[in-house]
Order: C-alpha cells, then sequence, then structure tokens
C-alpha cells in the first residue's frame, strides 16, 4: 500500500468492516488518519476496531449503522463529532448487490440496491456536509465500472452506482468553490465477498475465469489496490483533484479487446501481469 497524505486528519469509512472499505480504514490508520469505521455487524465492528487500534497504533472508533436509514447516519456522525469535534474525511464504501433474474431485479431489490447504494451515499454526504465544509475536507464515494458501461444482468446495480457517480460530480461542482473536494472510484472486479456472491450464480471458479478473461491485465483486483486510490484521492496530494471519476478496473472501461481473448479456451491459459 501507498501512504496517503492525511496526517492527523478524522476519517469516516462507511462500509469499514470488509472488503475495500476495511483496507481503507487500514491505510488510513496506518498513516495516522483517527479512523471511525462504520458496518452494521457490531461483532464485527468492535472485533475490526481491536484489530486496527493494536497493528496500526491508531485512535480507531467503530460506530454500528445502516446508512439506508438517515436517523443512523446522523448518529454515525454525530458521535464522530462529539468525540473528535471535527471531519476531513468522508469514505463511502458501504454497498451491495442481488442477484436478478432474466427480467431485472424484483421491485424490492432495485428499492435495496438504490437504499444502500444511492441514498446511502447521499445520506452521508449530506449529514457530514457542515463539517467537511468547515475543515476544507473531502468526500470519495465508490461506485463501480457498472455505473459507467453498464452489465448485462445487473441492471439495478449498475442503475444505483451511476448515480453515485452522478451524485458526485453535482456535490462537487456545487461546493468546489468552498473547498471541499468530491470524487468517485470505479472499481472492475475486486477480491471481496460481493464479488465472490455475484459469481455463483455461475460458479465461483468460472466467474473468476471469466473477470480474468475480460480485464486487459488478466487479473482481478486486490481490494488494498483500490483502497490505494481511494485514500490518493482522499489526501492534500490529490488537492486540485474534484468532481474526478476514475476507473480502477485493469483496463476495462479503455474498450474492447480482441475477440480471441474471450474464447473459452483461452480463459483458463491467462497469466495474471
Amino acid at each position: 500500500m501507498i501512504a496517503p497524505t492525511v496526517g492527523n486528519k478524522v476519517a469516516v469509512v462507511t462500509g469499514g468492516t470488509r472488503g475495500i472499505g476495511l483496507e481503507v480504514a487500514r491505510l488510513l490508520a496506518l498513516s495516522g488518519a483517527r479512523v471511525v469505521v462504520s458496518g452494521r455487524s457490531r461483532s464485527v465492528g468492535r472485533r475490526i476496531q481491536r484489530e486496527l487500534a493494536l497493528n496500526a497504533k491508531a485512535e480507531v472508533l467503530f460506530v454500528a449503522a445502516d446508512v439506508g436509514s438517515a436517523v443512523q447516519v446522523e448518529r454515525l456522525i454525530q458521535e464522530t463529532m462529539a468525540l473528535w469535534g471535527t471531519i476531513d474525511i468522508l469514505v463511502n464504501c458501504a454497498g451491495v448487490n442481488v442477484v436478478e433474474d432474466p427480467h431485472g431485479p424484483t421491485e424490492k431489490q432495485w428499492d435495496l440496491l438504490f437504499r444502500t447504494n444511492a441514498k446511502g451515499a447521499w445520506l452521508c454526504c449530506r449529514a457530514a456536509l457542515p463539517y467537511l465544509l468547515n475543515a476544507r475536507g473531502s468526500i470519495v464515494n465508490v461506485a463501480s465500472l457498472a455505473g459507467l458501461v453498464g452489465v448485462a444482468g445487473s441492471i439495478g446495480y449498475a442503475a444505483s452506482k451511476s448515480a453515485v457517480i452522478s451524485l458526485t460530480r453535482s456535490l462537487a461542482l456545487t461546493h468546489a468553490d468552498r473547498g471541499l473536494r468530491v470524487n468517485v472510484v470505479c472499481p472492475g472486479p475486486v477480491e471481496t465477498d460481493m464479488t465472490h456472491g455475484s459469481w455463483a450464480a455461475i460458479g465461483e471458479e468460472d466467474g473468476r475465469l471469466r473477470a480474468r478473461a475480460m480485464c486487459p491485465q488478466g487479473r482481478i483486483a486486490e481490494p488494498g489496490e483500490i483502497a490505494n486510490s481511494i485514500c490518493f484521492l482522499a489526501g492534500e496530494g490529490a488537492s486540485f483533484i474534484t468532481g474526478a471519476v476514475l476507473a480502477v478496473d485493469g483496463g476495462k472501461s479503455a474498450g474492447m479487446m480482441l475477440a480471441d481473448r474471450y474464447k473459452p479456451s483461452a480463459i483458463g491459459t491467462l497469466n495474471p501481469l
């Protein structure tokens, strides 16, 4: 991992108990930030809090919250302010995905996707905004490659992540002259529980091979690689970057590759770089 320039700043990381969010929290803590980790599981969150505080020798707070609840999000922000009196960085990593049927998501699935992925990001931004503006801080939202190009069979997920991208751009433009920076990272396939779950419908190994075949780099990202990009945008090294949409996808969004790359006989022979 690459240490971001975050100093003694206060960072709130939603979805911080697993996957990309956990790696973001770990990197920020190792870099000297005071970190608030948020997730829905109290037992997991308290374990993560102890682990980060011990290994990173950092000040870490866990606050249980469902980002789709305005009341719980407000409590998350107010507990942070009560402890440390400022918020300099907000990283919105909380997200969900579902397995859709051939006709697309059900109404219940659509509502879940938008409640967590889009509404959740907005609620956290809205609640933290006065304090981030006061600190001239930064927000990094986590969307997806699916929000940039669309994904067959993931209609609801792609739509919800497109909303996060639009939210980011609009917030960035609205508050740029007040010193607040807002950017979004769009990962491709990453080695996380969520990705493994999406492969389950076709078989995890087949899903892994297909993801590798469709990536120009011929491999799947590690969570820490995405965390590096997020933490860079959150830190002072990105002081003149706002409204950016950064694809961290091994080149997938650059375009199509040669047709031979997608042949079943080639999928198992790809060598990760």
